[in-house]
């Protein structure tokens, strides 16, 4: 499958259609010089890419939904520098012998996952020569992807498998020719070649997913030979080639001889392009494209790190300057100081800046040296990459203000539109709280007041309800309603449910239907559980993630098609499910004392009455005035056709709105 396809099959679900339309639109331009395969149950685009469906592609989603240069992405780690090949080539040669103790993984692992690592490779020297690679690979849970490079020596289908076990997905096996005695000879070894397809086949045996990692030289670059290496390297079982250039540092340091030139670089991101075009060889990923300036750039010392198997912890494997070791001080104080120094991420790669000023002396250079090396040579204004570019353009995501403006705009034709079928949850929501009468109670996001009354009915004259909402409009149908119910034991105030929650404390209940998710989950939970007097109730009900399903996935999948169709992000804060929300709850200091799933579902007979109902009962609304005016009447169109032919004969439209419904109590 292309990559672009992909895209657009995956960006009609969520949580990628949280993206803004300019990034989503830059992934979707990228991914069209990628190809995903299926694997396993899951799919890739590459090992520089997390599987998906997994919790590593989650975490690789918070990179594109956050502005942040900063949040680290890929960590290649070193578990030992020894090995017993001799590579032409290597990066690592010369280093301390000395090993990270095990020890050191476990809290390595766990910070460097809590800043944000989703992909990680253990490598060497040769990983598989520590016995106790499987406990590093266990200090990972499963918000990174892990990988294991190797010579493939010591990689029998047993281990694989216990690797596997381990949470490793992927092998990249050393293979560099597809002629034995050429690699044998590149890699220093008489056994090489052999050790290579005897570790890619075990590893693919064991359901690791299995690949090749080669240095491209511009003579394994000239196009026969190239492609025939590719299919080399499907034949003997690999999914993918993942190429690397060759770089003046470790064993070939000061050889600017082995540089390629521009235009090879050039023809490795043609070969790229063509490759994803076709079926019949491996992946390739390269370098080149990932990193180029109309990509991501090089993210060295700033989103990659690579430690060394000593501890020392460089900007990239191929820039041997280190900032401190790992195992002797903070991991935060190391990044903190190469910081200094890598601030943004650079169009091209910094290894061609700084290596040159590397010769000459042990390796990697030592802090102080290193500093002054980056302060003296690495230039400190260059312009940004384009996926840092598009991101800097992307304005602010629809919000209280546009929320506030559909509301008013609609609270007209909310009762019939909306609380025709959805008021019977917030009944029965009300009932299980078993109000007793005295209770002060906070309700977030009153709407026109459906709920409020259901409360205040249920209060005494001591008892009261304190009713934000910031749409002026729903507030004024809110306070009719109350008045012609001769109810005044209501406070209406016009404020954003979680501001004027946190300014409360000692209430008896917090409740709210149908609103949360445009009022995000986390800080809610957290201003409710300290506004809750112990033992103080919580009582909610809330859209389910990709709630009306049939509808979203429409209105999902035309965005998908032209991501810039939409002039700005809106991206609200759904549940996935019931699990989710709980564990939600739980982590602002909350128990959940019931919850529930249904679901409240209208029916119409038309596919305009259905378009009707999500603009005229509420954010559906926001979502509409989002889209740009140009493309607004056509995809319209779109949408009513789509969803005419996918309701076939039936005479009856049904949208349906899965909801969590919950009441929990604060500890």
């Amino acid at each position: 499958m292309r990559g672009d396809e992909f895209f657009q099959e995956i960006a009609s679900r969520p949580p990628l259609t949280k993206l803004h339309p300019l990034v989503a639109s830059f992934l979707k331009t990228y991914l069209a010089g990628e190809k995903v395969i299926p694997f396993g149950g899951v799919q890739v685009i590459n090992t520089q890419f997390p599987p998906y469906p997994s919790r590593a592609f989650e975490s690789l989603l918070g990179h594109f939904l956050k502005d942040d240069a900063k949040r680290l992405y890929s960590v290649t780690l070193a578990v030992t520098n020894r090995c017993r090949f001799h590579c032409w080539h290597c990066y690592n040669a010369g280093r301390s012998r000395e090993d990270i103790p095990l020890g050191v993984f476990e809290s390595l692992a766990a910070e460097l996952q809590d800043r944000g690592a989703v992909v990680v490779t253990l490598t060497g020297g040769e990983p598989l020569l520590r016995k106790d690679l499987e406990k590093i690979c266990r200090c990972f849970d499963s918000r990174s992807c892990l990988t294991v490079g190797t010579t493939g020596e010591g990689l029998t289908v047993q281990r694989a498998r216990e690797l596997r076990d381990c949470g490793v997905f992927a092998v990249g096996i050393s293979l560099d020719s597809a002629d034995p005695a050429e690699h044998n000879e590149k890699r220093g070894r008489k056994d090489a070649f052999e050790i290579a397809l005897r570790g890619l086949e075990a590893a693919g045996a064991a359901g690791l997913y299995p690949y090749v990692v080669s240095v491209g030289t511009r003579e394994f670059l000239e196009r026969r030979r190239f492609f025939d290496f590719l299919r080399h390297a499907r034949n003997a079982g690999a999914l993918e080639v993942h190429l690397l250039e060759p770089c003046p540092t470790g064993r070939i340091s000061g050889r600017s001889d082995v540089v390629l030139k521009p235009s090879e670089r050039r023809s490795i991101i043609d070969y790229q392009h063509e490759v994803a075009r076709r079926d019949d060889l491996p992946i390739l990923s390269t370098f080149a494209y990932l990193e180029g300036k109309d990509t991501f750039g090089c993210g060295a010392g700033l989103t990659h790190i690579y430690i060394d198997g000593s501890g020392e912890l460089c900007p990239c494997n191929l820039v041997p300057l280190s900032f401190g070791n790992v195992a002797r001080e903070p991991l935060g104080g190391i990044l903190d100081r190469m910081g200094r120094h890598f601030a943004r991420p650079r169009p091209s790669c910094v290894g061609r800046i700084l290596t040159r000023h590397t010769d000459g002396g042990p390796l990697p250079v030592r802090p102080e040296l290193s500093e002054s090396i980056c302060k003296t040579h690495l230039p400190v204004h260059h312009p940004l990459p384009l996926f840092y570019r598009t991101r800097q353009r992307c304005g602010p995501a629809a919000g209280n203000p546009e929320l506030a403006a559909a509301y008013d705009r609609v609270h007209g034709d909310y009762e019939d539109f909306w609380l025709s079928k959805a008021g019977k949850p917030v009944r029965e929501l009300v009932g299980k709280m078993n109000l007793r009468g005295s209770e002060t109670v906070f309700e977030a996001g009153c709407g026109s007041g459906f709920g409020t009354a259901l409360l205040a009915r249920k209060l005494k004259r001591d008892g009261r309800v304190i009713a934000a909402d910031i749409s002026g409009g729903m507030l004024d149908v809110a306070r009719r309603r109350l008045a012609g119910l001769k109810l005044n034991n209501v406070q209406f105030v016009q404020r954003d449910a979680v501001d004027a929650l946190s300014g409360l404390r000692g209430l008896d209940a917090v409740f709210t239907s149908w609103v949360l998710g445009y009022i995000p989950l986390q800080p809610f939970f957290a201003a409710a559980a300290k506004a809750l007097l112990p033992g103080g109730r919580l009582a909610l009900i809330v859209h389910r993630e990709d709630s009306p399903k049939e509808e979203f996935g429409i209105f999902s999948s035309l965005v998908a098609r032209n991501p810039l169709v939409m002039t700005r992000r809106v991206a609200f804060d759904f549940p996935r499910d019931g699990a989710h929300l709980e564990s939600l709850v739980d982590e602002a200091g909350l128990t959940v004392a019931d919850l529930w799933e249904g679901s409240a579902v209208f029916r119409y007979s038309t596919a305009g009455e259905v378009l009707d109902h999500l603009l005229k009962s509420g954010a559906g609304t926001v979502f509409y005035d989002a889209i740009d005016h140009s493309s607004r009447g056509r995809l319209t169109r779109e949408f009513l056709a789509i969803l005419q032919e996918r309701n076939g004969k039936r005479k009856t439209f049904q949208v349906r709105h899965d909801y969590v419904a919950c009441i929990a109590q604060r500890r």
